[in-house]
């Protein structure tokens, strides 16, 4: 793609530098020689005869071939007939092209000697031209002959024309005797200072080729993803400032649970899928397309604007989507999620254009996943900017509703599980809406801070109620919000549940399983959350000693419609038992559900079955 152009870019224009150097060298270097070289070498010289023609023939051969084309096309005999005219003096006699037919007969193509077309005349060479005509088409290499019998041919030489590695015609030029005479007087003269230059040039041209070589090699190994082969944000950074953003649509490509690959196969396969998975995106796009991997599984794609039909980009998009749907990746199938931003013209640069199509993708991934969405600007009330985000959490305007964890058999409430909410414009927004604007930022961590007081205010007006405070790994590794938990009052620590909800951005295990025993020496009971999902693995199910293991609503809504869910949810139930964990069932909605669980030997639920969750001067007055 673009890489591929630059190269020869910087070889055309390595080429065109060392030709003015040589030339410059020799003009203004030589000047004692310059006539010299003019008046005799270029007209008379035996070597430089050859390599004019030589770079003829190079100059005028297509795909088809030099002799091909004239042996096929009359006006391109005469073309050549015509230019090699210029080299006749009364030095250099004659040239001849000629071909072998196929009974072995040597036979025109062109004698420059004539203005009539003598193509396909029988050639009769002299004796000892017939030898060494025979000798250059089966060794392929140039012979000359002198000629000691012959008052006005001085030297015969003989050029092959070679295509694919087999001579297809030669070129036969005649030299004067008075030629062959200054050619032996001059070849003393200036054999030392042809020797010089060419060495000069030599050395000059090697070490100019290496420096271009080796830079053209750092810089794409530095713009180059080493596994999946496409541009990396370094790339990203160097364009940003002179993209024309007007000629592209930014989009924004991310393959769906894909922590869940690398848990289930392990690091490499995962790594194969992203391999493969770039390379179907280069080959289902366009050339002036441009491909960047901008995170671990996301890439970003700038799609050439063609004559400014957006439609076509989107078209684009859903041909990537299905044919990424339609194809095996090391065995395994997966989804992507696409953000798009279309008007890109309408975003101050290329960063901020870059965020609109994130904030497109995460509604993508917040709607279900495996499906395009196009950024719009805001229209409803719902929607909030990080701006007015910043502003909320940082004036503390975070609030929280609780909803019950009840003992199934009484009905009782045995802890409430605190659900952040913000108010924006007189509405309250549950995290969904906001979360992954935040997530990565200073501002998830103050999120977090907000949480942790506001449920400790809550503890303090109700004495009698205990609360589940929800958070990531992210939280438990952040050494800040470590410090806030270790430093609460042992009084408020015994009437806090801390669930952990995993997510997939996470991967220092270790350093998370240290924290979080660390809370729990300090009395913190702790819950794993969303079990089930898909997100949460082995790993935190036997390493990490938790006391509730909350099985997700995905599974838990299930259980009246699937016997394989019934059957997983009760080994569920008897492997809490088995390890001393209190199983509870999420999303209980309804009195099937209930039912179905007090049948499985479920003792703790949670859902609108119950109650829906609401602040806290409801639930607890």
């Amino acid at each position: 793609m673009l890489a591929g152009r630059k190269k020869n870019i910087i070889f055309l224009a390595t080429f065109l530098l060392i030709s003015l150097a040589v030339y410059s060298y020799i003009y203004f270097t030589l000047p004692i020689l310059q006539r010299k070289i003019e008046n005799r070498i270029i007209k008379y010289s035996v070597e430089n005869v050859i390599y004019s023609v030589r770079r003829l023939i190079k100059e005028n051969t297509d795909h088809d071939g030099f002799i091909e084309s004239m042996l096929k096309d009359a006006s391109f005999r005469k073309k050549i007939r015509e230019k090699l005219q210029l080299f006749i003096t009364d030095k250099l006699k004659h040239i001849f092209i000629v071909y072998k037919d196929d009974n072995g007969k040597y036979r025109y193509i062109v004698d420059v000697s004539t203005e009539e077309d003598v193509f396909n005349f029988l050639f009769i060479p002299l004796k000892e031209e017939k030898n060494i005509l025979d000798f250059v088409y089966k060794n392929k290499k140039p012979q000359y002959v002198i000629h000691k019998d012959i008052n006005t041919i001085g030297i015969t030489y003989f050029e092959p024309v070679i295509k694919e590695g087999k001579v297809t015609g030669t070129v036969i030029i005649d030299f004067s005797l008075k030629a062959l005479k200054e050619i032996e007087d001059l070849v003393g003269s200036i054999k030392a200072g042809v020797l010089g230059l060419a060495t000069f040039t030599v050395i000059t041209l090697f070490f100019i080729f290496y420096y271009f070589i080796k830079s053209f090699i750092l810089k794409q190994r530095a713009y180059t993803d080493s596994l999946t082969g496409v541009f990396n944000r370094n790339y990203l950074e160097e364009i940003t400032d002179v993209i024309d953003l007007k000629d592209y649509i930014v989009m924004l490509v991310d393959i769906d649970h894909f922590k869940r690959i690398n848990d289930t196969y392990g690091h490499e396969i995962g790594d194969r899928v992203l391999s493969k998975f770039a390379e179907l995106i280069k080959q289902n796009l366009r050339r002036d397309d441009i491909i960047i991997r901008y995170g671990g599984e996301e890439f970003l794609v700038l799609l050439k604007n063609y004559r400014k039909q957006k439609k076509d980009s989107l078209k684009v998009a859903e041909r990537l989507m299905d044919t990424i749907e339609n194809t095996e990746f090391s065995g395994i199938r997966i989804t992507v999620s696409i953000g798009i931003n279309m008007d890109t013209d309408k975003s101050r640069n290329l960063t901020d254009a870059i965020k609109k199509a994130d904030t497109a993708l995460y509604k993508a991934k917040r709607e279900g996943r495996n499906r395009i969405e196009i950024f719009t600007e805001a229209k409803d009330d719902s929607d909030i900017s990080l701006s007015q985000l910043k502003e909320i959490i940082e004036n503390g305007q975070v609030i929280c509703h609780y909803q019950p964890v009840v003992n199934l058999k009484s009905k009782e409430p045995i802890y409430y599980e605190a659900l952040a909410r913000i108010v924006h414009k007189d509405k309250i927004l549950p995290p969904a809406k906001y979360i992954d604007q935040i997530k990565g930022t200073f501002l998830y961590s103050k999120f977090t801070k907000n949480v942790i007081e506001y449920n400790l205010k809550t503890l303090e007006r109700y004495p009698l109620v205990n609360i589940s405070i929800n958070l990531a790994p992210t939280d438990f590794l952040n050494e800040s919000i470590l410090n806030i938990l270790m430093e609460i009052d042992d009084i408020y620590v015994k009437r806090i549940k801390l669930e952990v909800i995993e997510t997939e951005d996470i991967t220092d295990y270790e350093s998370l399983k240290e924290n979080i025993e660390k809370l729990s020496r300090k009395g913190y009971e702790i819950a794993l959350d969303d079990f089930g999902r898909g997100y949460i693995n082995f790993y935190y199910l036997t390493e990490i000693k938790s006391k509730y293991l909350k099985i997700d609503g995905s599974v838990i809504k299930n259980i009246p419609k699937k016997d394989q869910y019934c059957k997983i949810v009760k080994n569920l139930v008897n492997y809490c038992k088995d390890t001393n964990k209190i199983a509870i069932a999420e999303f209980v909605e309804n009195k099937e559900i209930y039912l179905k669980l007090l049948e499985l030997g479920f003792e703790y639920g949670q859902g609108y079955y119950f109650s829906k969750p609401g602040p806290a001067e409801k639930m607890f007055s």
